[in-house]
């Protein structure tokens, strides 16, 4: 039989190993919240609401500007402002989905290009930019959202027309995901498109803090799950191209530091799109070859891309 005293060391011993494995998980548990608490903190602050004006001169596409409709639409509580303009064509309808802090007016000039060329185009401020409601910009899937409600506005009061769409950055990454959708879509372009969210925050995050951005990685998914859902954060772009037999342009520029076309651009992942049907550009020249020039050149807008891009949409439209 053991004696009193050593019973009681045994149970002050068992007592003590409580003791350690409690305050363990509460530091663990503290270390993990933190972080959290922490990845949303610098998480919102890189995705704040957007009320910039284009580096441009706006006077230069004042009559453009007069001619566009303004419309509303309806995204839950919140209002998308977007902009039509109407050249009564033939041809379609083309969609245009802006990069991330970016508005409508800041593809003026492509869709001056565009209604020259005899599209109609259909143009928004996505959610937490411009005259568009939305306290922040929420994240890259959140376009994913916007384009969605925009195209279920197209549909309902354009049901003739034939629709194409044309996405810069965070728009290019939208603007593939739709090829997922039951939207009636008859081709895409995505400039210098991102490939999935996560990659984006990730490949973004590493240009910072380098490699030791990916240690974060789960409470940065974790978070976007929270403000989107799995099967959103799930998408990716060259997926989405693979699934499809839709025409898609993929243009990219070979000096891009914000989506590069050796990293979580759509571009990067080429050799992995299966589709028969997707066509690529890789823009060199310089000064037109990056994340936002390659759509200018010297004398404004970049009318060998812009012809390009249209000369596609009319092949897409006829066969």
């Amino acid at each position: 039989m053991k004696k009193n005293s050593d019973l009681n060391h045994e149970e002050k011993k068992s007592r003590k190993k409580k003791i350690a494995v409690r305050v363990v998980v509460i530091v663990v548990a503290f270390i993990l919240i933190s972080n959290l608490i922490a990845t949303k903190i610098i998480y919102d602050s890189i995705f704040t609401r957007y009320d910039g004006t284009p580096d441009f001169d706006l006077n230069e596409y004042s009559e453009l500007m007069d001619s566009g409709i303004s419309i509303d639409i309806a995204e839950g509580n919140e209002t998308l402002q977007g902009y039509f303009y109407d050249v009564e064509n033939e041809k379609g309808m083309i969609v245009i989905a802006p990069g991330l802090h970016a508005g409508a007016y800041d593809y003026l000039p492509m869709t001056g290009y565009f209604v020259e060329a005899g599209w109609d185009v259909l143009s928004f401020d996505p959610l937490g930019c411009c005259k568009s409601t939305g306290k922040s910009t929420v994240g890259f899937s959140q376009e994913i959202e916007d384009l969605d409600t925009v195209l279920d506005y197209v549909e309902a009061n354009f049901p003739d027309e034939r629709i194409v769409l044309f996405g810069h950055s965070r728009g290019g990454f939208a603007v593939c995901s739709m090829l997922e959708s039951n939207h009636s879509i008859e081709a895409v372009v995505t400039v210098s498109g991102l490939n999935s969210a996560m990659e984006a925050v990730i490949g973004l995050s590493e240009r910072y803090i380098g490699k030791a951005a990916n240690i974060n990685y789960f409470n940065l998914w974790a978070y976007q799950v929270i403000l989107f859902d799995k099967a959103t954060m799930d998408i990716q772009a060259d997926d989405a191209i693979s699934a499809s037999d839709i025409p898609v342009l993929v243009i990219q520029g070979a000096e891009d530091h914000t989506a590069p076309a050796d990293a979580y651009s759509v571009y990067s992942h080429s050799d992995e799109i299966t589709s028969d049907s997707v066509t690529y550009t890789l823009a060199t020249e310089d000064g037109s070859n990056g994340h936002t020039d390659l759509m200018f050149d010297e004398d404004g807008v970049n009318d060998a891309m812009m012809g390009e891009i249209v000369e596609f949409y009319e092949k897409a439209l006829a066969e």
